[in-house]
């Protein structure tokens, strides 16, 4: 996938470098798609962004990886038909929770941090009008419960204080 077409004109996000902001893949767009969805792609340790997934398919969303031991470092994430605002927060090594970034429907965000070195060790994930679902992958833990919350809440999935690296994350709205 390319970058997408604002990528040189846009100012990254907080915690985001220029380089990362300008290589990100492009989302897909679903307009023939009613049903609601959200793409995740992942920064991850010594590789950069990964392929976009998103929750279209059936599947959640995932950014990351399985039993490579690579830190998941951000996220970037947009959702479609949702009707509402998706709201995501990262911590991470050094920096705690960054403060909760929402967004409306095709409008990408990024939580998290590039260019850093500094793992995401929990993220929280919900929407303002729908039902929402998260889950993590970590280290030395795999993969936690899935749960879900209702529409205007947050749900955080990995751990904080026990400085562990969150390897994936996955999402999705109802």
């Amino acid at each position: 996938m390319t970058a997408p077409a604002n990528a040189d004109t846009e100012k990254p996000p907080p915690g985001i470098s220029a380089e990362a902001w300008r290589t990100r893949p492009a989302f897909p767009v679903f307009a023939a798609s009613a049903d609601p969805y959200v793409c995740f792609t992942g920064h991850i340790q010594d590789y950069g962004w990964q392929a976009v997934d998103c929750s279209n398919d059936g599947d959640w969303a995932m950014a990351g990886t399985e039993g490579l031991s690579l830190r998941l470092e951000a996220v970037l994430i947009v959702a479609g038909n949702t009707g509402g605002h998706t709201c995501a927060e990262a911590h991470g090594q050094d920096y705690g929770w960054q403060g909760l970034r929402c967004e409306y429907d095709a409008r990408e965000f990024a939580i998290g941090t590039t260019g850093q070195f500094r793992r995401m060790e929990a993220f929280r994930f919900g929407h303002t009008t729908r039902w929402s679902c998260n889950n993590a992958h970590g280290q030395n833990y795999r993969w936690q419960k899935e749960d879900c919350v209702g529409p205007g809440q947050t749900r955080m999935a990995g751990t904080t204080n026990q400085q562990l690296r969150l390897e994936a994350a996955t999402a999705t709205i109802l």
